[in-house]
């Protein structure tokens, strides 16, 4: 059986924009919002449980080393102007989210992103500090599959009121999604042809 088939498409999807989110775009809804209404779509099928919390594990760890890479590549330019600003990113939350990482090292990676506002310091800070990728992609890894483990679990039993209210709302889903996903591709062209100029 697929993952596909294993799990609903729906929850794919919320999946999909987890990995959106983890790439430091801002969207809609929190992850563990979009992990619970997974939780409860795939509830009672042990097989579509375990395929959500892959699937979480792995939209995490490559959404946030799309952000990692990008602040390896950019330095400290990536939170300077608009860019910095949309991602909630000020030089003095990414000075303690370094001064975090020097103290912590791999620590800082696994338990800091569960602090709220940590997530996307910590992964810039790594990023412009120049973590080895492979240090990098286990620590988020790791960290991901406890946090995935307890808000699927969390939607399994109280994933109610949160399918209701993102069911009520699906349309605009696949309209924001588009969105996001054409408003970041467009940045990024921009980005680029403007360094290329200069």
């Amino acid at each position: 059986m697929t993952a596909q088939l294993a799990l609903p498409w729906d929850a794919l999807r919320a999946l999909a924009l987890l990995y959106v989110e983890e790439s430091g775009i801002p969207i809609f809804v929190p992850g563990d919002v979009l992990v619970i209404y997974a939780g409860h779509r795939a509830a009672g099928d042990p097989l579509a449980l375990a395929v959500a919390w892959v699937a979480a594990v792995l939209a995490v760890t490559l959404g946030a080393s799309n952000l990692y890479l990008l602040a390896r590549w950019l330095g400290r330019r990536l939170i300077s102007g608009r860019l910095g600003l949309m991602l909630h990113v000020t030089p003095e939350r990414l000075d303690r989210a370094e001064t975090t990482f020097r103290r912590w090292g791999p620590w800082a990676l696994i338990f800091g992103r569960h602090i709220p506002g940590g997530r996307i310091p910590i992964t810039i800070a790594a990023g412009i500090l120049e973590v080895s990728y492979p240090l990098f992609a286990v620590c988020v890894a790791v960290s991901s599959a406890i946090w995935a483990g307890f808000w699927l679990a969390a939607g399994v039993a109280f994933g109610d009121q949160v399918a209701a209210l993102l069911d009520r709302y699906d349309f605009l889903g696949y309209i924001a999604f588009g969105v996001v996903v054409a408003a970041t591709v467009i940045y990024f062209v921009i980005r680029w042809k403007t360094t290329e100029r200069a």
